[in-house]
């Protein structure tokens, strides 16, 4: 939060150039874990952009890891489906 916190509390307010329908959108999911610096920025930027999504926790030894490995092929995060 640190972090965040320097870098202005990035994901705190909506963008004033957001579009008004992205809240109706369905959820993005974001498949990641907590603490990676690289879904962090995502997070943050889809909020800012006021679009809806979930995170799907796959931290070590997850059966979601297993299940995103599965479909990918790798573990690599984030990775982002959008089913809009």
């Amino acid at each position: 939060q640190i972090a965040s916190a320097l870098r202005g509390n990035p994901g705190k307010m909506q963008q004033p150039n957001a579009r008004p329908d992205n809240a109706s959108m369905k959820p993005i999911e974001i498949w990641g874990y907590e603490c990676s610096p690289f879904v962090r920025p995502v997070k943050e930027k889809l909020a800012e952009l006021g679009l809806p999504h979930r995170v799907v926790s796959c931290s070590r030894g997850s059966k979601n890891r297993d299940v995103m490995v599965e479909r990918t092929g790798r573990f690599q995060v984030p990775f982002i489906v959008d089913e809009n």
